[in-house]
């Protein structure tokens, strides 16, 4: 299988003094709610790509805190790894043609994930520390 890198990000601003992640949704499966995330450009580095990603799917332009780990799942026959990192941002986003976009609190967020994995993943950078 061949394995496809991405990078990813987890996007966590100040809303109304509590701390919110931004969720778009794919664009795969519009129902579901997830990180943006997408490939690696040649020359790219996982933070730039994870930085571009968040501008693209999102509109927000932010600062990165620190890894988040890495997630890995099949799409067909390629392995797809994505390497997240955690994003401190103060733009409210405005989402990609086609997607949309939302703040959430980490419960809420929590609900809205549809994979396990990703679960895992914000329950392991939680509470974030900058």
């Amino acid at each position: 299988m061949p394995l496809v890198e991405q990078a990813g990000a987890i996007v966590i601003a100040e809303r109304a003094g509590q701390p919110a992640l931004l969720l778009v949704t794919g664009k795969r499966n519009p129902a579901h709610w997830i990180f943006p995330k997408g490939h690696v450009e040649p020359g790219e580095t996982l933070e730039d790509a994870a930085l571009r990603e968040a501008e693209e799917e999102a509109g927000i332009a932010g600062a990165i805190v620190r890894r988040a780990g890495t997630i890995e799942f099949e799409i067909g026959r390629d392995t797809i790894r994505v390497h997240y990192f955690l994003i401190h941002t103060t733009d409210d986003g405005q989402p990609e043609h086609g997607r949309r976009l939302a703040w959430f609190s980490y419960d809420e967020a929590l609900e809205a994930l549809p994979f396990e994995n990703s679960r895992a993943l914000l329950r392991s950078v939680w509470p974030v520390e900058d």
